[in-house]
């Protein structure tokens, strides 16, 4: 018989796996139909995507679990290899090189994101923009520096930076930038995207129940055993503690959280935020992080970044246009924070 990598897991374990990220699963039990069915659970966790991915699955047994963790993880693995903005090797480092110079063949799979990624630059009218690496390229160089980008240098570095100024060819899979020194950052899609896919695959490998986290990108497949709803712990990002000041019941889909209280550089004494405003070359301010519940991955990792920047008077009229879609923001102030959620948002606190 074939080894599982997997960890089979007894009924009473708690799944909480400590990533870097908002978001974790606050646990889920065996119930009683399943132990009839003889399905155990299982649960592996890997480093990929410059963060861990943990894939918790219900199988018959080690054989079938381990096949579809590994063909799971082999969608992941793809993803990285494709979309990695540190492998100079990767397709997304050749767009980045050569766009400018060229028309660039472009795989379905980045066809598929870019799709997506452009759909959500026009909805938010910009605050979502995939060509904002050189903007964070500046001010990751600016915390290793400690030395703020004065207005002239990000205004020249805005420069590059545009979604319209890309030519995305969808019937001859080719891409274009139309002007110099410019890059696209998949950071705020790509995680998403390959949850989605590894999702897809223990569908097809014939897995009913599971949960993927890619980093803190959760995809839902079936509901766990015995309860209606998956169990979602939301970190505190102001406390920074393990305490879950929510736990969220996420019955099927996606959900996914930004934050500023792990990634951000320290200038000078004061943070700022990894996420970086496309349109201003700023980064963001007092939004302490932003969940977003969707119907799949891709969705509610685009948009936890793009509420980010738009903040909450903009981005609940654009919630409330996305079907299935509710979201939770956190702002700081002098007074501590503020919740502020979508009109559904608080169903799936009960």
């Amino acid at each position: 018989m074939r080894k599982s990598f997997f960890r089979r897991l007894s009924a009473q374990t708690v799944l909480m796996a400590l990533l870097p990220a908002l978001l974790i699963p606050a646990g889920c039990r065996k119930s009683e139909p399943n132990a009839a069915r003889g399905l155990k659970r299982y649960e592996s966790t890997r480093e990929m995507m410059g963060t861990f991915v943990t894939v918790t699955l219900w199988a018959a047994g080690d054989d079938l679990a381990a096949k579809a963790g590994d063909a799971a993880f082999d969608q992941i693995k793809e993803i990285d290899r494709l979309m990695s903005d540190y492998d100079p090797d990767s397709e997304l480092s050749q767009i980045n090189r050569e766009a400018f110079n060229r028309d660039v063949s472009i795989s379905d799979k980045m066809l598929d994101v870019l799709k997506v990624a452009f759909t959500y630059s026009e909805l938010s009218e910009g605050a979502f923009d995939v060509t904002v690496r050189p903007l964070k390229t500046l001010w990751k160089s600016a915390g290793k520096t400690g030395v703020v980008p004065d207005d002239a240098t990000i205004d020249s570095v805005l420069a590059s930076v545009g979604y319209k100024n890309v030519k995305l060819d969808v019937d001859n899979k080719t891409i274009r930038f139309l002007k110099p020194s410019m890059e696209i950052d998949l950071g705020g899609i790509a995680k998403g995207y390959s949850a989605d896919l590894a999702a897809a695959e223990l569908r097809k490998q014939g897995i009913a129940t599971a949960l993927v986290n890619v980093g803190g990108n959760i995809v839902a497949v079936g509901t766990p055993p015995g309860s209606p709803a998956w169990k979602i712990g939301v970190q505190d990002p102001n406390k920074r503690t393990d305490r879950l000041p929510e736990v969220l019941h996420l019955p099927a889909g996606s959900i996914a959280t930004s934050g500023d209280y792990e990634r951000f550089v320290e200038i000078s004494g004061k943070r700022f935020s990894h996420i970086v405003d496309p349109r201003t070359g700023q980064p963001i301010e007092n939004m302490s992080s932003v969940t977003v519940v969707a119907p799949n991955g891709i969705t509610s990792d685009v948009l936890s970044t793009t509420m980010s920047v738009m903040g909450a008077e903009q981005g609940l009229p654009l919630a409330a246009r996305l079907a299935g879609v509710e979201v939770m923001f956190v702002v700081a102030s002098a007074n501590g924070p503020t919740i502020i959620k979508s009109e559904g948002f608080d169903k799936f606190l009960k």
